[in-house]
């Protein structure tokens, strides 16, 4: 079975994927790939801590006492293709950053906010990754690092590259920027780099501004990096990302012009960074996300006997940006000789790794390889007699007959030889993350000391399992996703030949950041003080990138409450029919209540009916009036009533009603009661 693999020895273990040989020594093949840094953030508001990884890159983690620090997606903001670091790296669209906000919003040092990267081995030097400082204008960000060794770095060696706007209106390829307060034109604004204080600082003004950008690409590796974060005016947010170049090593293992596979070939990087892989069923190997940078020494492990070179240096900085490079390894037997090529395995066919393996000529007892077989069960032997009944010994035991084939042909394909189970030992484990199996293809290897002797992935369900020699190994896998915690490689594992020992890797995703919200209570009345009910109430966040807008309706006694605020974060609180609100919210906890007041509604009264008009008022004389009682004590005659408190309109005019309905009835009567009398009559 094919496997591509590799694990960056000592560091988060970079797996490395297979490719393609490429035919000369140091050739350029491709273009390097530029990539974006992927952050994971845990923990609480003012004790975030967190990672950054890269392709190729140190282990990167940070630990800061912001207020608040997110990892955004990318998906709105981001570099664009025309900017200095999108021109080097690509766009950075769709790969994440991480927003952070200064330790509290006053314009004094103490209230800075200070988030410091620790690189796990030094990175690369020589302008092969780059920092990026983003939405730096009510605010400033003072910037220093350690060189390898532990010296302050200087401003020069920081790399500061230029200041620009990333809005799309002058980056083409980037984000459509919101308009600019204070007069500032949208996509205009930009940071000025002080290297006398190694600070860059926002505007003059300290106006709340968006894309304002500036780059660095550090010129010598860095053991450790730190922003220290201050507000100037406001409530500021800064954004940072990381971004590397890679390139690719790739070439093919020969013996005899036939591919060698299993074969263990390692990279070591100038300052003693090791990658590790093996070659393919075709002897091919990768390492194609390794540091744009020079001085790189890849070996492999050779054909006992064999003439060829197993170690070369090669550099992936030779041009501009860098490039790609070819290195192979042809092995050949010495003239006149020949080669074998063979493999070990168990009762079941699996291949069994670090198996001693001698080739002897039975004639006179001479040994003439003593090798162990490779990750894949493979052994090579050269510089044999050609034409030869030769045996070969697996783990000590009886010698297995031979024929070697004609000198300077191809290496002798041998038949599988099946090691006796006595002396085959089992490693077997499951990695997990969560306590479920991780998927299947992550890649395991096993050690004896430093070097790789083995090499497999995990099946479907989170299982490896290596076939080898009795001994003690190291496990080692890497994590299963950016920011997994657990240990990379179990030590020590001992194991007897025909026993099993059961190693397993267990990993958990990072605990979820506890986020810190605050709230906002308050009673909605109107200005009749009455509670209003059902009432929409919005808080929005000055800053859009402090989060979305909170929304509740006020109760039936108008209070609302709204919940899941940003902490010290200044919100616009707005109700239908009341002036908007503008509010800070605390650290922690709950806000002081506010009173909103909206208008009344308005009631439109039910309309009465228009009185008729009152009678004309008795002539002198003509008979009683009614006589009311004056305020002072006296009485008159006629004229109209005095006011007594009560309106006597309605009365009067329903016994009217009752005087002419009375009066009709009587009419009735008697109309009804003459005709009947004549009826009689008749």
């Amino acid at each position: 079975m094919r496997r591509w693999r590799a694990v960056t020895a000592g560091l988060t273990g970079i797996v490395l994927g297979a490719g393609l040989a490429i035919g000369g020594a140091t050739s350029a093949s491709a273009a390097p790939a530029g990539h974006w840094g992927t952050f994971t953030v845990s923990g609480s508001s003012k004790a975030y801590t967190g990672t950054m990884t890269l392709p190729g890159f140190p282990a990167t983690t940070f630990s800061s006492n912001s207020r608040q620090s997110t990892v955004i997606s990318g998906a709105s903001t981001w570099q664009g293709p025309s900017t200095g670091p999108g021109a080097v790296y690509g766009s950075s669209r769709g790969n994440t950053y991480i927003n952070q906000r200064p330790n509290a919003d006053s314009p004094t040092s103490s209230a800075a906010s200070t988030t410091t990267y620790t690189f796990d081995g030094a990175t690369p030097g020589n302008g092969s990754w780059s920092f990026v400082l983003g939405d730096v204008d009510a605010d400033q960000a003072t910037i220093s690092a350690t060189v390898q060794g532990g010296a302050a770095a200087t401003a020069a060696q920081l790399g500061y590259q230029s200041s620009y706007n990333s809005c799309s209106s002058v980056s083409a390829g980037g984000w459509s920027c919101p308009a600019d307060p204070g007069g500032v034109p949208a996509g205009q604004d930009t940071p000025t780099w002080d290297a006398a204080t190694r600070t860059l600082t926002g505007n003059a003004a300290a106006n709340d501004t968006s894309g304002a950008t500036a780059w660095f690409t550090p010129t010598v590796p860095l053991e450790t990096l730190t922003i220290t974060y201050q507000q100037r005016s406001g409530f500021p947010v800064y954004q940072t990302w990381f971004a590397n170049r890679t390139a690719a090593i790739t070439g093919t293992a020969t013996l005899d012009d036939t591919p060698i596979p299993g074969a263990t070939v390692t990279v070591q990087a100038p300052r003693g960074t090791l990658y590790t892989t093996t070659t393919g069923a075709d002897g091919t190997y990768s390492f194609p996300e390794l540091p744009v940078i020079g001085g790189y020494t890849v070996t492999i492990t050779p054909p006992p006997n064999a003439d060829g070179t197993p170690s070369t240096t090669t550099s992936l900085n030779t041009v501009p940006g860098g490039a790609d490079q070819v290195v192979d390894f042809p092995f050949t037997a010495p003239q006149g000789t020949t080669s074998v090529i063979g493999t070990v395995t168990d009762a079941d066919g699996n291949p069994v790794s670090n198996v001693p393996v001698v080739i002897v000529d039975p004639s006179d007892g001479e040994e003439l390889v003593n090798t162990t077989t490779n990750s894949d069960g493979v052994y090579t032997g050269s510089d044999l007699p050609a034409g030869t009944d030769l045996g070969v010994s697996v783990g000590d035991e009886d010698p297995t007959t031979i024929t070697t084939g004609p000198a300077g042909g191809d290496p002798t394909a041998l038949d599988p030889i099946e090691a006796p189970a006595a002396v085959i030992a089992t490693v077997t484990g499951v990695v997990s993350l969560d306590g479920a199996p991780v998927a299947a293809g992550q890649v395991v290897e096993l050690l004896q000391g430093t070097t790789v002797v083995a090499s497999t992935t995990t099946d479907a369900s989170g299982r490896y399992t290596f076939h080898t020699a009795a001994g003690t190994y190291t496990v080692r896998t890497t994590v299963p996703e950016p920011g997994a915690t657990g240990p990379t490689q179990n030590t020590g594992v001992t194991v007897a030949g025909g026993a099993s020992a059961e190693s397993n890797l267990p990993f958990a995703t990072p605990a979820a950041p506890v986020v810190t919200t605050t709230d906002q209570p308050g009673t909605v009345t109107d200005t009749n003080g009455d509670p209003a009910a059902g009432v929409d109430v919005v808080a929005t966040p000055t800053d859009p990138e402090a989060g979305d807008p909170v929304r509740t309706t006020t109760g039936t006694d108008g209070t609302f409450d709204l919940t899941g605020l940003a902490p010290e974060t200044e919100y616009t609180v707005e109700v239908d029919g009341a002036d908007p609100v503008t509010i800070t919210t605390p650290a922690s906890g709950s806000a002081a209540a506010l009173a909103i007041t909206v208008p009344a509604a308005v009631m439109t009264p039910t309309p009465t009916p228009t009185p008729s008009a009152p009678a004309p008022a008795p002539t002198p004389g003509g008979g009683s009036g009614t006589t009311p009682i004056s305020s002072g004590g006296g009485s008159t005659t006629g004229g109209a009533l005095a006011y007594t408190g009560a309106d006597l309109t309605p009365g009067l005019i329903a016994a009217g009603v009752l005087v002419l309905l009375g009066g009709g009835l009587l009419t009735f009567r008697a109309v009804r009661n003459r005709r009947r009398t004549s009826h009689l009559q008749d």
